[in-house]
């Protein structure tokens, strides 16, 4: 038996309540589907008619589904958006956690489609989201028919002393003190604004789960070859776990498909609410085209 996640019972029935506060607060029609994967059961957030093409967003680490779809949520007009939940992090998945290694998050999600009937799919990978993205790229390329990364991880990671000052200190602050000063404070280095919602959220999860602070494997040119579907990135200027100008240069340089980019100017690694309007008509451009 997998050993849990969460440090205690009562810390993951709070966790799964802000994550049903946060998909209520995405005001969108949507089914809960549940499918048995060899990583243990999987939750998929589906909204958007059937008949539509299918979108695949990977979220951020232990952000859960609704994080993701939140700012592209309106694509769900033209785009069946499929919001996996990750196995082995806070959200309504197993809590299975899989090797950074080799194939098995790309053949777990590749998994999720086929039990959903879906072939191939559009896809967008935010943050942590990025990797997963990139393990089907580099295992199962044949099922992308684009590739969009969002302040992407897996290309580039933040420089070590600016990281220690503005997040490992802080967090260590806060670890002991449990104060929400100091919690903001540790926040202030990747939300570009920092919200009721937000606190509760990073407070319940840095306090009641046993976060998996692994970083992504760096991906390379070799490792996706095999890779021919268009790929696009946007990232964030002053983004602490993985600068975006680097993290750009690095997409362009590894991918002899790259289409297109776009920097979210002014922002953090997790954008303010009010650029969700302009990140969402950004990626349906590029699927469109």
């Amino acid at each position: 038996m997998t050993e849990s996640i969460y440090k205690t019972e009562k810390a993951k029935e709070e966790i799964l309540r802000l994550y049903d506060e946060r998909l209520k607060a995405c005001n969108i029609e949507y089914e809960d589907i549940y499918v048995d994967t060899f990583a243990g059961r999987t939750h998929v957030i589906a909204t958007g008619d059937k008949s539509y093409p299918p979108l695949i967003i990977l979220h951020g680490i232990n952000a859960g589904a609704p994080m993701a779809l939140e700012s592209i949520k309106g694509l769900n007009k033209k785009f069946r958006i499929y919001g996996i939940d990750t196995v082995g992090q806070s959200t309504k998945s197993a809590e299975t956690r899989l090797p950074m290694q080799g194939a098995d998050y790309g053949k777990w999600i590749v998994e999720v489609m086929d039990k959903m009937g879906i072939e191939k799919a559009f896809f967008i990978g935010v943050s942590f989201g990025a990797f997963l993205l990139q393990k089907v790229m580099v295992y199962y390329p044949e099922r992308i028919m684009k590739g969009i990364f969002v302040v992407p991880s897996g290309f580039v990671n933040g420089p070590f002393f600016k990281s220690m000052q503005k997040l490992t200190f802080p967090l260590i602050k806060f670890m002991r003190s449990k104060a929400e000063k100091d919690l903001t404070k540790f926040m202030e280095a990747f939300y570009s604004e920092i919200d009721a919602p937000a606190i509760a959220f990073q407070k319940s999860v840095l306090l009641g789960v046993k976060v998996d602070y692994r970083r992504p494997i760096i991906l390379q040119a070799k490792d996706v070859e095999k890779h021919s579907a268009p790929v696009y990135a946007m990232v964030a200027d002053d983004d602490i776990f993985f600068p975006g100008h680097i993290a750009l240069e690095k997409c362009k340089d590894i991918f002899t498909n790259f289409k297109g980019s776009y920097v979210l100017k002014n922002s953090k690694h997790i954008p303010a609410k009010n650029r969700y309007a302009e990140i969402e008509q950004q990626i349906g451009k590029w699927l469109a085209e």
